[in-house]
This record gives C-alpha cells, sequence and structure tokens, in this order.
C-alpha cells in the first residue's frame, strides 16, 4: 500500500497545532482548518486579485472561514458555554484582560481581530514547515542507509529503555543526540524555509551595498546552507557535521536568528525527534517516487511528490542488520 507521506504529515501537525492553539482535535472543525490553511499559504504567494477562481480570492475565503472557527470558539468561552481549556487562545483571553486590568499598567488589550490572527499565523507556522521538514527526513533517511542505520541503533538501544507503552519524556528526547544532528541536517539541505523577510532599522552597509533604514530586506537561508565555504561538501546528506558546532557561528538558520528567531523552535524539534523515534523503531518504508521537485506555489519548501512511500511494520523480535 502507498502512503502520501507529506499528506499524512500534515494532519498530525495540523492536529497537534490546533489541539495546542484552540483545543479542536477532531470532528468537522478540524477537517476544514485542515482543507482551508493550505489555501491561504497559496493565497501569500498569488498576485492579489480579488477575482472569484484566483488562488489569492480562494485564500481569503478560507481565512474566512478560520477566523470564524476560532471566533466562534471566543465567543462560547466568553459566555461559559465551553469548559474552560488549556491552550493558547484561553492564555490569550484570560491573561490579556488581567494584564489590561492591573493597575498602573500601559498595556493595551488585544483585539479580537489580533488574537484570531495570532492563532492563525501560529497553525501555518507550526502546521507546513514542520510536516515539509519531516516528510524530507524521510526521504533524505532512505536515499542514506548509513544514516538510518546509525539512527535506528541510537533509538531502539532507547526504546529498549523505556515502556513500548509509555510517552517519550522529555529526558527520553534530550537523549538523542545522533537524531537531533539528523533533524538540523534534514533542516539545513531542505532549507523549508529559504528566506527570512527582515526590516532594516538602521542605515547599513554589507560587503559594499548600502541599505537604507525602512527597506525591506530578504536573508536568504538556503544560500547559506549551501555554501562550499560554509559547509564542506554541502549537497551531502551528512549529520556528523554538526559533530563541532562551533566551527562556523550564525550559519544556521533554519530558525532565524537572534531576536527574530522562530518562537516554536523547540516544540517543532521535540515533534520532530518523536517522529523519527516513533517511525525508525516501528516501521521499515521504502520512498517509490525520487523527484526532488519542489512545490511550485508552496509557501515553504515543499516535495511536488508529497514523497509517497510502501511501508511495513516491524516484527517485535526484529533484530537490526548491526546487531546481527
Amino acid at each position: 500500500m502507498v502512503f502520501d507521506v507529506n499528506f499524512i504529515l500534515e494532519q498530525i501537525t495540523c492536529k497537534a497545532m490546533c489541539k495546542m492553539l484552540i483545543s479542536v482535535e477532531s470532528g468537522y472543525e478540524l477537517e476544514v482548518l485542515q482543507n482551508e490553511v493550505a489555501h491561504v499559504c497559496e493565497a501569500m504567494l498569488a498576485f492579489p486579485l480579488r477575482l472569484p477562481r484566483t488562488r489569492f480570492y480562494k485564500g481569503l475565503q478560507a481565512r474566512k472561514k478560520i477566523m470564524g472557527i476560532i471566533g466562534d470558539a471566543m465567543s462560547e468561552r466568553r459566555k461559559g458555554l465551553e469548559v474552560e481549556c488549556e491552550d493558547l487562545l484561553q492564555r490569550l483571553l484570560t491573561e490579556d484582560e488581567k494584564a489590561c486590568g492591573e493597575t498602573g499598567t500601559t498595556a493595551r488589550q488585544l483585539t479580537d481581530e489580533e488574537i484570531k490572527d495570532n492563532i492563525l499565523t501560529m497553525i501555518i507556522a507550526g502546521q507546513d514547515t514542520t510536516a515539509s521538514a519531516m516528510t524530507w527526513m524521510v526521504k533524505f533517511l532512505d536515499e542514506n542507509p548509513e544514516v538510518l542505520a546509525t539512527l535506528m541503533k541510537e533509538q531502539l538501544d532507547l526504546a529498549r529503555k523505556t515502556s513500548s507503552k509509555s510517552f517519550l519524556t522529555l529526558e527520553s528526547i534530550n537523549d538523542m543526540p545522533y537524531a537531533s544532528k539528523v533533524v538540523k541536517e534534514s533542516l539545513r539541505l531542505a532549507s523549508v524555509v529559504p528566506w527570512f523577510p527582515r526590516l532594516a532599522l538602521e542605515d547599513c552597509e554589507m560587503e559594499g551595498f548600502k541599505i537604507k533604514r525602512g527597506w525591506n530586506v530578504n536573508v536568504d537561508a538556503k544560500s547559506v546552507h549551501l555554501d562550499p565555504t560554509v559547509y564542506t561538501d554541502p549537497n551531502k546528506f551528512n549529520p556528523s557535521r554538526f559533530d563541532d558546532e562551533s566551527k562556523v557561528p550564525y550559519s544556521f538558520l533554519a530558525f532565524g536568528m537572534g531576536g527574530r528567531t522562530c518562537l516554536g523552535m523547540n516544540m517543532a524539534k521535540a515533534m520532530m525527534l518523536v517522529f523519527l523515534h516513533r517511525l525508525t523503531t516501528t516501521y521499515r518504508w521504502k520512498v517509490i517516487d525520487e523527484d526532488s521537485s519542489i512545490e511550485k506555489w508552496g509557501l515553504f519548501s515543499k516535495l511536488k511528490s508529497g514523497c509517497p512511500v510502501t511501508v511495513t511494520c516491524i516484527a517485535e523480535n526484529y533484530t537490526p542488520r548491526y546487531q546481527q
């Protein structure tokens, strides 16, 4: 049986984000969010024509549906119709009101539109990027059996230390040094977010180019990640290149850098490590379409093929080759 890896991972990551942000785990609302977020992402790179059937128009309509779902959740919570949830939406509703109610504070309460915009931004940022990155990992590991064997050894050894029915703990996630390098190398080689928009706060000059205050500047992360003067043999998938991360500082830009570093960096890393653990200790797979073409209208570097694979489950008494 053939599985579309990217499609499945988008469902998994969307469900995880929606549960964390607005406590939606299943049903019609989750299905709508999964379908419409893709249209919103496509519209971000579309020519802004408000004409029916255009990508931009579809994105606007999708955004309305998503905002409607978030708005309904906000109304129900304020009316006390929904059991109080421990999620980001609840924090934005309660903590924001609490901060603005404190004596002497100058804080401005977020508007409903700002709250909904924040939630939508985080759904998009957490779903597409993480799913795309994990899809690339599946492809890279399939193409590099030596790396996969090393990763399997680490993960199977870790699995023997824990109960097969228990969840991974934070301590277990921190005990994955090689898997962490696999994550970093996948993010470097794939460059899921290939560029970062930044605003120049003051006049400056870089390598002879004068940049004026107020200019919008794109940081080309992909060029840095594939620069042979920064990374030796940059097109080779080699997690061990991160054995010494102090060699070239500021050269790994998968999550940005400085004060604008991705807020969800640690959560994304944790999701990827859990995914790698479950994948390598439970399944064997084979990619059946090796096409590395990037989706034309994707906001992020997403495999056009979706990375179709055939999958088999590992038997409970499975013994990897390095132990035979």
